[in-house]
């Protein structure tokens, strides 16, 4: 069983990121809105959608969402959000789109670059472009490993949710890969986080091999300019002729 496919479902990960600011989720998706000019009623989706937060807010903007994750815990959770013209399915994002036709497509927290086979990747990005209508929008939001790796290694302990987590970042030739022990009771255990490192330039060919054209770059969720060695973020907008 892959990393993704067991770290992902499981309570600890839901505790670990628990503080996740829903504040920012919102104000990034209000901002990406405004930028694409998208009508309500637009038909989206957002690919890996973890627990939905996202999704829930663009549909409180008037949009028809689509969700989708492999996680099965994670769509139940975000299904409890109960949320009007959002609706929340199971599937892997490496196989065809449950649903094609849509104005834009989202992919966003680094909910990429999980695979050791960068075919995979290449798959899930012509997924992407198959969904989307003529004119339609692919937003892809990931981590700017170059501000990422300066820091590293990086070892952080927190307690969340009664667990307690040791966590070790570092990379590998490939990934940048986080080690978490969770110490649940007298009970230890050891999952591990791993995403491709992608330079901008390596995730605008992949966009432009999936037949997509890149028409913007930001480097935060305030949609600010995108500077390689201090910009948390990789916002790619790219657009499908």
């Amino acid at each position: 069983m892959k990393w993704f496919e067991s770290w992902f479902d499981t309570a600890y990960y839901h505790a670990l990121y628990a503080h996740r600011n829903d504040a920012e989720a919102m104000a990034f998706m209000d901002a990406l809105v405004n930028h694409l000019q998208l009508d309500q009623g637009s038909k989206v989706v957002d690919v890996a959608c973890g627990k939905g937060r996202h999704a829930a807010h663009l549909a409180e903007l008037g949009m028809n969402v689509l969700g989708f994750d492999l996680s099965e815990n994670s769509i139940e959770q975000a299904k409890l959000l109960n949320k009007e013209w959002a609706t929340f399915v199971c599937h892997d994002m490496r196989e065809d789109f449950p649903v094609q036709g849509f104005n834009a497509v989202f992919n966003l927290f680094t909910s990429f670059g999980y695979f050791d086979n960068s075919r995979e990747d290449e798959r899930v990005l012509q997924n992407m472009h198959d969904a989307c209508l003529s004119g339609g929008f692919v937003i892809q939001d990931y981590l700017n490993a170059s501000s990422v790796l300066s820091h590293l290694p990086q070892e952080d302990f927190v307690e969340r949710g009664g667990y307690r987590f040791k966590t070790r970042k570092h990379r590998t030739e490939n990934h940048i890969v986080k080690d978490i022990e969770v110490s649940d009771g007298d009970a230890v255990h050891a999952f591990q986080e791993q995403v491709r490192i992608f330079s901008r330039e390596q995730l605008e060919s992949l966009h432009r091999k999936a037949g997509l054209e890149v028409i913007a770059v930001f480097g935060d969720y305030n949609l600010g300019a995108f500077d390689e060695k201090t910009s948390p973020r990789i916002v790619l907008v790219s657009k499908k002729s």
